[in-house]
């Protein structure tokens, strides 16, 4: 094999490698406390990156919840009872919600239960990640409690978040040395066929 085509197949493998899948980490500076009376937290942001296209998005957080009471003409046993609360997180509509959530707080209460995961951002029917493609969007985070239809919670119970990362990963659009390296590895496996 000749040295310039040695090269050249050299030069496209490093162009496809640097065009390979990104993950994206955006800490939040979400926390605190969430309560019924806490107004929805916001944040534009831009991630430094465009994508030709977004596979998975995630929602990386910690922190402790406190279950509410409520009460339900329905449910057997003592009233009120602990019932679980939580917090929502959303991306917006494209055209539905994406959104991910973390519940808890009942099995613990009235102590704490802490919490620390990665919860998916769902995309329910034909909702895509088309609108964050450039890399840039809003998130918002708030308080959520479960919707009783024959009852009602008498105390909110409340959400302690600690940490919040947003994390998304895609395929970042090739920077223009990408696209420089795979041109000229495929000039040079050309010129190489030609001197033989």
């Amino acid at each position: 094999m000749g040295k310039i085509t040695a090269i050249s197949i050299l030069v496209v493998l490093f162009g496809i490698t640097a065009a390979d899948a990104a993950i994206i980490e955006l800490p939040l500076a979400a926390e605190g406390r969430y309560d019924i009376n806490s107004v929805h937290w916001e944040m534009d942001f831009d991630l430094g990156i465009t994508f030709t296209e977004i596979s998975h998005v995630y929602m990386d957080w910690s922190g402790e919840i406190t279950a509410g009471l409520a009460i339900d003409q329905t449910t057997p046993g003592p009233q009120p009872f602990p019932l679980d609360v939580g917090l929502h997180a959303s991306l917006g509509s494209n055209p539905w919600p994406r959104l991910t959530d973390v519940y808890g707080g009942e099995a613990t209460y009235p102590e704490p239960e802490g919490f620390d995961f990665q919860s998916k951002f769902g995309l329910p029917g034909s909702t895509t990640w088309s609108d964050l493609l450039d890399g840039q969007g809003t998130i918002s985070i708030y308080y959520v409690q479960l919707i009783l239809v024959t009852g009602r919670y008498v105390e909110s119970g409340f959400v302690d978040l600690s940490s919040a990362t947003l994390i998304v990963e895609g395929t970042p659009v090739p920077e223009p040395a990408t696209v420089i390296f795979l041109t000229l590895g495929v000039l040079g496996l050309c010129v190489g066929r030609r001197e033989r």
